[in-house]
């Protein structure tokens, strides 16, 4: 099935508006044989993940793989969860029955002629997902016989179950009418001579060939689930490539050179500055990167280079999708744009006023002369002390990594925001994403201190490859205090501030050199603490460095472990000026 990028960000979007969340990621979107996403299914998705525990869920869920009857035992979950939250939610949200009542009808219409009950799993499971349907409706199940009846009955979970409930409700319906044991299970060789019913024929699709069952993307009894984590999930794993690029020849390393410039623009330093950088920076544990910074300028023929020219186009084109996405919201998007200057201002006022405090010296204040006579406190002055400006700067780094993918469009509007914020405040902000590919470190320039009118630039945001945060920290907060910062403007600010947008995952292909020769993946724990290093040295430098955390449940430990409390969260777009705006008041007047 070939599923299309937009519909699985179209997927994507409707988990969001389930969850009330747009920072979560799922692993797991359905689809339709035409490989459309499912309108119902994936709100539905969203609303078991905004009700349920779903670490808990998708650790019961895993325990399935390559058990007798996997896929049947996955269809099964998903209508029980289903049900457990529609009445849940319901109240909530009326329109849900109606959406969930059409969703219903149209898929046993498509099932008329298609249901063949014979002595097996996947049929009983056709008949159970077809009672279903018809529960849906607010119909009776037509069922085949009494088994079938209750094992509907069974898995049809009720709405006042926790997450433990559900789970032991689902696990003792497969106990009691299935070959099934709680746990995970490989098979034996002798179960892998039984036969297997790989996925069930879907109560709604026609019959489709058996490679259409193998993979992450495999038919279900609803539909078409696309289980994400097992591509290997966003995480960009090429460490099979080598850790060290200092071994190729000149002649290759000039022709990944060109690539990476096809790849992601010319690059507006030359050859003396980027050897610069590097020799300052690309040290330690990040000894064998090299660097890329560019503005995405290109020329026509760069994007007929292969596969590199291919990639570039396709970062034009979500340009111009995350600007209309932007604007297809946009008067939402101008309320928290209008809310997070208002903070930003008054923080700065705050800064601006002249301040009276209580000193031994100074303008004498008759009416605290008693304080001296009777408890002995010689602070009877006062003095004044002049408001500051503050003089302030704010570098905005976007993580670009393919972990990132589904969130371009909500990625780049809140970057955009941001800028639009700080530039009505006339505070002086640098924008760049980051991202790694084939040894290289690459930023892109979005727009620079002084360019208040290139704030759109930012919608040209676009993910691919990995992304190593501990060079990309450095480098830009490097970029913050040097003085030789040409083509870049040097920044002036007594009182700087960096913020990462980011989902606190570093992994890259290029290994870490440790002492002893011996080489560490960064990944896991190696990159949050490299990342956790960087962000210490640049506050050591008297850079104020904050998060806007956009990833999921299970990296909280990895963004608190590298920033802290200074980072905010976004669950809802409403919540988007006073989580971000009460973060930087914080800073600002500190």
């Amino acid at each position: 099935m070939d599923i299309t990028d937009f519909e699985k960000k179209r997927a994507s979007n409707l988990i969001w508006n389930g969850a009330h969340d747009y920072s979560i990621d799922t692993g797991f979107r359905v689809y339709d044989e035409n490989g459309h996403a499912d309108i119902y299914w994936n709100t539905m998705v969203g609303v078991i993940h905004r009700r349920y525990d779903w670490k808990k869920l998708m650790d019961y869920y895993n325990s399935f793989h390559e058990k007798i009857n996997q896929s049947v035992y996955e269809s099964l979950f998903w209508i029980a969860m289903e049900n457990g939250a529609f009445l849940k939610e319901n109240s909530e949200r009326p329109a849900l029955y109606d959406l969930r009542a059409d969703y219903a009808a149209g898929a046993i219409e498509e099932s008329r002629g298609d249901i063949n009950f014979e002595d097996s799993a996947g049929q009983r499971l056709i008949a159970v997902t077809h009672g279903h349907l018809r529960h849906c409706l607010g119909e009776d199940a037509d069922l085949p016989d009494v088994v079938d009846r209750k094992l509907l009955d069974a898995i049809e979970i009720p709405g006042d179950l926790d997450t433990d409930g559900a789970i032991a409700r689902i696990d003792e319906v497969l106990k009691t009418y299935f070959p099934y044991t709680s746990g995970a299970h490989k098979k034996t060789f002798l179960d892998r001579l039984q036969v297997y019913v790989a996925s069930p024929v879907a109560v709604f699709k026609k019959r489709s060939a058996a490679g259409d069952n193998s993979g992450p993307v495999r038919r279900m009894s609803f539909g078409y689930g696309e289980h994400v984590n097992e591509y290997g999930g966003a995480v960009v794993d090429q460490s099979h490539l080598s850790v060290s690029f200092a071994k190729y020849t000149a002649q290759s390393d000039e022709g990944m050179k060109d690539y990476i410039t096809n790849y992601f623009g010319k690059s507006i330093c030359d050859d003396a500055a980027v050897k610069a950088l590097q020799k300052d920076y690309c040290t330690g544990n990040h000894a064998d990167v090299k660097l890329h910074i560019t503005r995405g300028a290109y020329e026509e023929k760069m994007l007929k280079a292969g596969f590199a020219g291919k990639m570039h186009r396709k970062a034009i084109e979500q340009a111009s999708e995350n600007e209309q996405i932007y604007h297809d919201s946009e008067q939402l998007h101008r309320v928290q744009i209008e809310r997070l200057t208002e903070k930003i201002r008054n923080s700065l006022l705050v800064r601006m006023e002249d301040q009276e405090i209580s000193t031994k010296s100074g303008i004498l204040k008759p009416e605290k002369i008693w304080r001296a006579i009777h408890l002995d406190d010689d602070r009877i002055f006062k003095k004044i002390i002049p408001g500051d400006s503050g003089n302030v700067s704010v570098d905005l780094l976007l993580d670009a990594s393919t972990s990132q993918i589904h969130r371009q469009e909500i990625v780049s509007a809140q970057g955009y925001m941001i800028a639009e914020a700080l530039t009505r405040c006339n505070i002086p902000v640098r924008v760049m994403s980051f991202c790694s590919l084939t040894g290289y470190t690459v930023l892109n320039l979005y727009r620079d201190y002084s360019e208040k009118d290139k704030n759109k630039e930012i919608f040209k945001y676009f993910t691919t490859g990995a992304n190593r945060d501990g060079i990309a920290i450095r480098l830009a907060a490097g970029l913050m205090t040097r003085s030789d910062t040409k083509p870049l403007e040097e920044n002036h600010a007594d009182n700087k501030i960096l913020i990462v947008l980011s989902d606190c995952t570093p992994n890259d292909m290029i290994k870490v050199r440790t002492g002893d020769g011996v080489y560490r993946d960064y990944a896991a724990d190696m990159g949050v603490e490299d990342t956790a290093a960087e962000v210490h040295s640049a506050r050591m430098k008297g850079i104020q460095v904050l998060c806007v955390f956009t990833g999921g449940d299970d990296s909280l430990s990895a963004v608190h472990r590298i920033y802290g409390a200074d980072f905010a969260r976004i669950k809802s777009l409403d919540m988007f000026a006073e989580a971000v705006g009460t973060m930087l008041q914080n800073r600002i007047e500190r």
